[in-house]
């Protein structure tokens, strides 16, 4: 199994800690790859861990994500995008390629906290306990671990800078 410093050849792009308190604060977490005709593959993960070299720990579950797990399995490059419940704030890491790796158990009460922060978003932002209770649900028994290393990363909050790289 690779190390996360051999997932890419090249530096890991710095996240400021604004950004990283945002990609670990409870935000929606997209994930995105492509299968083998190029089309995409979209997923949703149940949160984000910055590890301390920079490279990010997606957990996401197994069996929803089927297609997308596969894609990455075949060394596809991968997208996760991060948006805040609360305003849209959002962000998007790019990579060439990802590994994936068992969750841990000191995954899980940190996915446990971030997926309470997300349900919370929703509630106030107008969901009913009950639908924000619904998007929250994961089975810890079927997450799996995505590491990639950011080699870019673009604002995406939407507005004027949209589409921004942010330097290196």
């Amino acid at each position: 199994m690779a190390r996360s410093s051999e997932l890419s050849d090249n530096v890991p792009v710095a996240m400021s800690p604004d950004l990283i308190a945002l990609a670990q604060g409870g935000s929606g977490v997209a994930v995105a790859s492509s299968d083998n005709r190029g089309a995409p593959i979209l997923g949703l993960a149940v949160g984000c861990r910055v590890k301390p070299d920079g490279s990010l720990r997606v957990l996401l579950g197994r069996r929803p994500n089927e297609a997308l797990i596969a894609a990455l399995e075949r060394d596809r490059a991968v997208a996760v995008t991060v948006t805040a419940t609360r305003d849209h704030t959002s962000f998007q890491v790019k990579a060439s390629r990802a590994r994936l790796c068992a969750a841990c158990s000191d995954d899980l009460p940190e996915m446990d906290r971030q997926i309470s922060l997300f349900r919370d978003g929703l509630v106030e932002i107008g969901y009913s306990p009950r639908q924000a209770a619904g998007y929250s649900v994961y089975d810890p028994d079927d997450l799996v671990a995505v590491e990639l290393v950011p080699e870019r990363v673009f604002t995406q909050t939407p507005g004027p800078g949209a589409g921004t790289e942010l330097p290196r």
